[in-house]
């Protein structure tokens, strides 16, 4: 009986050992699984510095293209920063042009770090090179800071009383509109004096529209269908395309004039030195014109002369009566 009670004691002890182990076998599997770690696999370790890691702890994933590819393994403070360690799972090639950012999840909470590896082509950056971290965006202190500058500028600034007056004079204006003053009162009012003149203004316009199109005054018969008008303007402007050709082709005194044929303009040239070199003979007094000009004497002297010579008309006028009568009767005998 002892001997049976000894085997089935054993026999629960080995069956419950077994079952604890196989317990312990279960949680460390789920936990690999769950926790999605590689215990067997080389790590390929990057240390990238951060001047404010936003609250980024050991254990947050390592993104690249939006995949998981490792985690943050340590953090320390440094040189004024923060040097953020990673562990990833396979390697990656980081170019020049990379960036390194800490990327919240959430408003809430939860931060990973997200690697762009650099365009393609570039030039690779040594391993175990320190990368440099983009400045992190904090979500939460962006927002308090805009509604701090926001209720700065509603209460501080007086943006909040400018709205206030606004909206108690839009109030006004609503109050004026439907008293009906101000023009936009009276379109909205009962009165329809506006209305009246608004169609009478209307009736005379398709009147005004009316005669156009019947062809009535000058300007019904710049839209009506009779061409003379046209053609009269059409003959105009040929005429007048033809004295501009005849102008191009230096016809005519105006033509020759606008012409690239110099001969009148040299002609015209040497008149005007002729007559420049006349007028300098005459300023300086040579000549008859320039010697009256100049010399008084000739002026008395000619002025004398013709005195003389009215005299002496004068006197043939008295004596021509009896130089006829005495012709006249000697030529009797």
């Amino acid at each position: 009986m002892k001997k049976d009670w000894i085997a089935r004691e054993m026999t629960v002890e080995i069956v419950v050992g077994a079952f604890v182990v196989m317990a312990f076998l279960g949680l460390a599997y789920f936990t690999i699984i769950i926790s999605q770690e590689a215990w067997f696999r080389p790590k390929y370790t990057w240390v990238i510095r951060f001047n404010e890691v936003m609250g980024l702890r050991d254990g947050d994933k390592v993104v690249v293209r939006g995949m998981p590819v490792g985690k943050v393994r340590k953090l320390v403070l440094k040189g004024g920063g923060v040097c953020v360690t990673v562990a990833l799972d396979q390697p990656i090639e980081v170019r020049e042009g990379y960036a390194a950012r800490i990327v919240a999840t959430s408003i809430l909470g939860g931060r990973y770090l997200e690697i762009d590896a650099g365009p393609p082509g570039a030039k690779p950056i040594e391993k175990g090179t320190l990368l440099q971290g983009e400045e992190a965006l904090d979500l939460m202190a962006d927002a308090a800071k805009l509604v701090k500058a926001a209720r700065q500028s509603l209460v501080e600034e007086g943006t909040l009383d400018n709205l206030r007056d606004t909206s108690a004079s839009l109030k006004e204006i609503v109050e004026r509109v439907r008293r009906g003053e101000g023009t936009v009162g009276r379109l909205l009012s009962a009165d329809n004096t506006l209305h009246d003149d608004l169609s009478a203004t209307v009736a005379s316009l398709k009147r005004l529209t009316t005669r156009l199109e019947n062809g009535e005054g000058t300007l019904g018969k710049l839209f009506s269908t009779d061409t003379s008008l046209h053609d009269d303007l059409s003959s105009a402007v040929a005429s007048l395309k033809n004295v501009a050709q005849r102008l191009d082709k230096g016809e005519g005194t105006l033509g020759r004039l606008l012409s690239s044929d110099d001969r009148i303009y040299k002609d015209l040239e040497a008149s005007v030195a002729s007559l420049k070199n006349i007028t300098g003979k005459i300023e300086k007094g040579e000549g008859l014109i320039g010697r009256l000009l100049e010399d008084d004497s000739l002026y008395d002297d000619v002025s004398q002369a013709v005195q003389e010579l009215r005299s002496w008309v004068d006197d043939y006028r008295e004596t021509s009566p009896v130089v006829s009568f005495t012709s006249v009767v000697l030529g009797a005998f």
